[in-house]
């Protein structure tokens, strides 16, 4: 298992800012987690721009992401942004059921929130996630795409 490489400009993994067991955490989701974003909404791709995405498919949630002000970047190969204030995050999508969001934290390791759950930096078979397209993620079994979150740019509703 290769050891992942620092990011310097993504936010530090401090889980107990999120995992306060009230508000915060009950009312946040991968969404917001993801991209540094609380809204205290369960934010879902492409409601703050006015255009939710339609179908539960990769295209649509990632064009509906797009429209918040999330930017594609499907060649990132789970590498740092050359600069910050960017948060790397990973796009993965439960066939006819649900999407989640991973983030790359600056020790490399990436981390995720499922829903009103903690956030955790381990996959569903209880292994840090290096790469999240590698990653044991249960359901969510299409990896649809790297993108960045800019911090001051995106919009989450």
């Amino acid at each position: 298992r290769a050891t992942p490489a620092h990011c310097e400009c993504a936010p530090p993994y401090r889980p107990t800012i999120w995992n306060d067991g009230g508000w915060r955490q009950l009312s946040n989701n991968c969404s917001n987690y993801s991209t540094n974003y609380r809204t205290d909404t369960f934010a879902q791709p492409g409601r703050a721009a006015g255009s939710m995405y339609t179908s539960l498919t990769g295209p649509a949630v990632r064009a509906a992401a797009v429209r918040d002000g999330l930017i594609n970047r499907p060649g990132a190969d789970n590498k740092c942004p050359a600069s910050g204030p960017d948060v790397l995050v990973a796009l993965v999508i439960a066939p006819t059921m649900h999407l989640h969001w991973y983030r790359k934290s600056a020790d490399g390791v990436r981390t995720h929130k499922l829903g009103p759950q903690a956030v955790r930096n381990l996959d569903n078979a209880g292994v840090p996630i290096a790469d999240p397209r590698t990653a044991n993620r249960g359901p969510y079994s299409q990896f649809t795409t790297f993108m960045l979150a800019r911090q001051g740019d995106i919009k989450l509703g």
